[in-house]
């Protein structure tokens, strides 16, 4: 990883689906170098996928957060049955006061109470549940992590 490399992605974390080209030609480079670049970042796991942004309530949905206390050494059992719900986006394991934060969609409250009240409470060992409802998201600093980053490559020449 070098700075070059850090500009690429994020040209790519700005817009996917920019060209290799426009992104050849405003950072000096050829277009090879940057397709040889991109590949090499996808093969050591730098970029892992290319992802779409939507908005859910376009299409009638809310977003919620909803966070889990999993008793004792239960998480990666309460993970695999979290997986049977499509209305569950993602889990993310967390330090803290929970164990586990999920990232749900739903059509309503009510139905965002029912799967909770009605199928998550009932896995075992799910000990507190705590919703947060998605109102806005904002971003603050979309490369915070190619910012803290470059510090520490400049460091390394």
């Amino acid at each position: 990883m070098d700075i070059t490399n850090l500009r690429i992605l994020k040209r790519l974390k700005e817009n996917s689906r920019e060209s290799l080209g426009n992104i050849a030609k405003e950072l000096g480079i050829s277009k090879a170098t940057v397709s040889r670049r991109v590949s090499r970042m996808e093969k050591e796991g730098y970029i892992s996928d290319y992802s779409l942004v939507i908005d859910p309530s376009r299409l009638g949905l809310m977003k919620a957060m909803v966070s889990l206390q999993v008793m004792g050494t239960a998480v990666n059992s309460v993970i695999e049955e979290l997986k049977k719900f499509p209305q569950i986006e993602s889990v993310t394991r967390v330090f803290g006061d929970h164990s586990l934060v999920c990232h749900i969609y739903a059509t309503s409250v009510d139905s965002l109470y029912e799967l909770i009240q009605g199928q998550l409470l009932k896995i075992p060992n799910i000990h507190n549940v705590e919703v947060d409802i998605v109102i806005d998201s904002v971003d603050i600093n979309r490369n915070a992590e190619l910012d803290l980053a470059k510090p520490k490559l400049l460091d390394n020449l």
